[in-house]
């Protein structure tokens, strides 16, 4: 069920820009759940929320039985100002301090590889209005700049806009090929299928790979079972598996509700619920991206102990220092106090909010430094 404000507010996030944290929430249990993976660099996705966490707390404030009005008004403010939020994941509860900002209103990002001018790489972050047209136009420009072939990022993708996934699709079928099946309860209703009318004849003919992982849902997976049928190479993890259509009816005066219409299938007629689309090359992110968020309720110090601080070690170490272990020692706090030295913070070697904030922003680069799946296109590129 959405208000009419809700629904205002879907529309904006379909249609281009917005203010905020770069989350959006629906309730489950009287409760805000982040229903899809953050935008990409938006600072959700900074403070590593994910798809599933509960938001149980803003700045201190009890969300249950709040309405969503009511908790985005809570999130949102000026951008530089900061909000506090207590999540819950699975059984794990820690809290998270973001900086609001302006979350990135182009839905797609393109340059050429900093080692291999000749290959053009494009980042899909979600599919609204403008999507289709936005990444034929970036890659006409990294064609004009010499690139002879792309690498197509759909992780992180959360879907958005059916139709303009299926546009982009196009771009790299031949006119007849189906891009997807759609099924009520009892039978195929329509097939949708490559062509000009959907793509005004622009076609992708370079060697292409796409990235996908986990978190690529819906316009994303269609997207990739598309290409997969025709044999383009998906390189990452298993995708999150969303095979239904949703669509929007109004119901009275300013009151609409978000309905389940129908199912849709890849090209060969399978369904990816539950199941995802599955990569041609297996290549997953490295164990500490996986980790959560490091929790701001303590400040962690020598003699701590526990999950929470064999994740700070596993950090550490990742980062370079000699830290091992579930339990805050020497080594722990020496590494601490060396990245609180460097950042002009003061060099208590226990991890307070602040340090705690650098120490997350750098784990973010290194997972941006660290891309195996990217690698690993780049190498089967080079062997095109």
């Amino acid at each position: 069920f959405l208000t009419d404000q809700e629904n205002q507010e879907l529309n904006a996030k379909v249609a281009g820009s917005f203010e905020g944290i770069g989350a959006n929430l629906q309730l489950e249990n009287r409760l805000p759940v982040i229903d899809r993976v953050p935008v990409k660099n938006s600072p959700a996705e900074k403070a590593k929320l994910k798809a599933g966490d509960i938001i149980l707390e803003v700045d201190g404030q009890k969300t249950q039985d709040k309405s969503l009005d009511q908790i985005a008004t809570m999130i949102r403010g000026e951008k530089g100002t900061q909000v506090k939020l207590l999540i819950q994941r699975d059984d794990e509860k820690f809290e998270v301090a973001i900086e609001r900002d302006v979350v990135p209103e182009d839905t797609v990002k393109g340059s050429l590889d900093v080692k291999d001018q000749s290959i053009g790489s494009i980042e899909i972050d979600n599919f609204r209005e403008t999507t289709a047209l936005e990444f034929r136009t970036i890659v006409e420009e990294l064609r004009k700049a010499g690139a002879k072939s792309f690498v197509i990022d759909l992780r992180q993708n959360s879907g958005g806009l059916m139709a303009e996934a299926e546009r982009v699709a196009s771009y790299f079928l031949e006119n007849g090929d189906t891009i997807a099946q759609f099924s009520n309860k009892k039978k195929v209703i329509s097939i949708d299928k490559a062509g000009k009318k959907i793509d005004q004849g622009f076609k992708v003919k370079e060697p292409t790979i796409f990235l996908i992982d986990q978190e690529s849902s819906y316009g994303a997976e269609l997207l990739a079972a598309a290409v997969k049928n025709k044999n383009y190479p998906l390189i990452g993890v298993r995708t999150f598996g969303k095979g239904t259509v949703q669509s929007i009816s109004s119901i009275g005066d300013n009151n609409y509700v978000l309905l389940t219409i129908m199912k849709w299938y890849t090209p060969d007629g399978s369904s990816v619920e539950g199941k995802g689309v599955v990569p041609t090359i297996e290549a997953d992110y490295p164990e500490y991206a996986k980790l959560p968020p490091i929790s701001k309720q303590s400040n962690w110090r020598l003699g701590d102990s526990g999950d929470a601080v064999e994740n700070i070690n596993t950090i550490l170490k990742a980062l370079g220092y000699p830290t091992e272990g579930n339990l805050f020692n020497q080594a722990t706090k020496d590494a601490v106090a060396k990245i609180q030295t460097e950042n002009n913070l003061s060099s208590t070697g226990a991890l307070d909010p602040k340090t705690i904030d650098v120490l997350q922003e750098k784990v973010f680069k290194l997972v941006k430094a660290n891309d195996v799946a990217y690698e690993k296109a780049l190498e089967v590129l080079k062997k095109k």
